[in-house]
């Protein structure tokens, strides 16, 4: 399976970016998995006060619900790795990983103010950056404009088959 990490601090453009990823690896043929950081505070809406979050908080480790083809489930105790692992076992040929800023998976960073380019120093294993704005700090990262999105994704499409060690889980 191969990761690619689209990160960036809120309004960025992370689940728009996501969204065009997800629906070209798609047409491509291959089955692509999500998974989303929540990192707004709190539960993800869906989960409060159900049944299944009944069972684990009563003690389950995994606790899921499944209703008209859509499968949840809640795993408090699951490290990221084990989430992933959770998407290789569902035999996912790309995974794109929405958040969760602090881990070195293979990354899109998208800037949408000068102040965040402090972001390109705090994060690793950045593949691309996406900004409205010219970036010179940038100039060691393929750099991508907003409206640039068709190359950026045929660039990424390019790489992750080019390089695909470097995009792929264990």
């Amino acid at each position: 399976m191969k990761i690619i990490q689209i990160t960036g601090y809120k309004n960025s453009g992370k689940t728009t970016l996501s969204t065009k990823i997800i629906e070209t690896f798609t047409e491509t043929g291959l089955k692509v998995g999500s998974l989303k950081h929540h990192g707004h505070g709190g539960i993800p809406l869906g989960f409060s006060n159900t049944d299944s979050e009944k069972h684990r908080r009563a003690g389950a480790a995994i606790a899921g619900v499944e209703g008209e083809g859509v499968f949840q489930f809640s795993a408090p105790d699951l490290s990221l790795e084990q989430m992933i692992d959770f998407y290789c076992f569902m035999k996912i040929d790309v995974l794109v990983v929405e958040g969760f800023k602090d881990q070195s998976l293979p990354k899109l960073v998208l800037l949408s103010r000068k102040r965040d380019q402090l972001l390109l120093d705090r994060v690793k294993n950045i593949k691309a950056v996406v900004s409205p704005f010219t970036l010179e700090e940038a100039a060691a990262y393929p750099t991508f404009k907003r409206d640039e999105t068709d190359a950026l994704l045929s660039w990424l499409k390019q790489d992750m088959i080019d390089n695909k060690s470097d995009y792929a889980w264990k």
